[in-house]
């Protein structure tokens, strides 16, 4: 009796660990599918992706298409001037430029604003912070039309600085969150001290509390660069010139009326990939506690 049940506990285990590894494997196909889709596509001749059945395995790696969209090439195809790849080139320029500006401002704005709602315990400023998440919720769509209007009156429309201010004032809500949740988890002690010793406020905020914050800081700005890098509907509404475009609104770019060049796409979707790539996973750590800090924090 005793050892069939333990051949019987035995058959149970490996069953689950059979029905936990399908799953698993499933779940990884679904997510990393259509990646591994993209990144086949890019490296196989035009004639090879529209073969029927497809294949999976491309027969030649063919990476004239990454040239061209580095280098340029006077072979493209009729519907793909080498002005259309300057143009990609010129977006992840932009893309860039963009990130970078929307993730200098969400920190230093969201860490001032982070550390005053962490250190305000009383009335109408303890509950600002979530103010600020409830306009984050608004869809992006209700506030379109009146900003396209406001910036054309303005002649603001199709400059780079609009897409970095509109960008931060959608971000900087969630890196104030985020923030705050890192400051509240440092000990009041270490601020009240420094104050004791003569320090200002300011002292203790960017020589003290700033550098025990690093982790709070990486993650903030890992996550504000990877959404602002991969925005689509801002840069698509207030852009109308290639040297203006960002990285995604150019990629859709490629798509031509009577023909598009699948493998060109894939190759610039795989470019456009790699820094939010790279970036997620040098601070995965730290993006991922201060994901938590920011969830359990006050």
């Amino acid at each position: 009796m005793k050892d069939f049940n333990l051949k019987d506990l035995s058959i149970k285990t490996v069953s689950k660990g059979i029905l936990q590894f399908l799953s698993v494997m499933i779940v990884l196909i679904f997510v990393l599918g259509p990646v591994l889709w993209l990144v086949i596509s890019s490296i196989s001749a035009p004639k090879e992706l529209l073969l029927r059945p497809p294949h999976f395995i491309p027969r030649m790696i063919d990476l004239s298409h990454y040239k061209n969209l580095l280098f340029g090439s006077g072979q493209q195809a009729s519907s793909l001037t080498d002005y259309t790849l300057k143009a990609f080139r010129y977006s992840l320029l932009n893309s860039l430029i963009v990130s970078v500006g929307v993730t200098f401002l969400c920190l230093l704005l969201g860490s001032l604003s982070g550390y005053a709602a962490a250190r305000i315990n009383s009335g109408f400023g303890k509950n600002l912070v979530y103010i600020f998440l409830i306009v984050q919720m608004l869809p992006v769509i209700v506030l379109i039309i009146p900003l396209y209007i406001l910036l054309s009156r303005l002649g603001l429309n199709d400059r780079l600085i609009t897409i970095v201010i509109l960008l931060t004032s959608i971000h900087l809500p969630f890196a104030i969150w985020m923030l705050r949740g890192f400051f509240l988890g440092l000990p009041q002690e270490i601020e009240e001290a420094a104050f004791v010793d003569g320090a200002s406020r300011s002292y203790v905020l960017f020589r003290i509390i700033l550098p025990l914050s690093l982790p709070g800081l990486f993650a903030a700005g890992a996550y504000t660069f990877m959404q602002s890098w991969n925005a689509f509907l801002i840069p698509l509404i207030f852009t109308s010139s290639d040297t203006t475009r960002t990285v995604t609104v150019s990629i859709a770019m490629f798509v031509g009326r009577h023909y598009t060049d699948y493998g060109l796409m894939s190759a610039a979707g795989v470019l456009a990939t790699l820094p939010p790539l790279i970036i997620a996973l040098i601070f995965q750590k730290n993006l991922m506690n201060g994901l938590t800090a920011g969830a359990v924090k006050g």
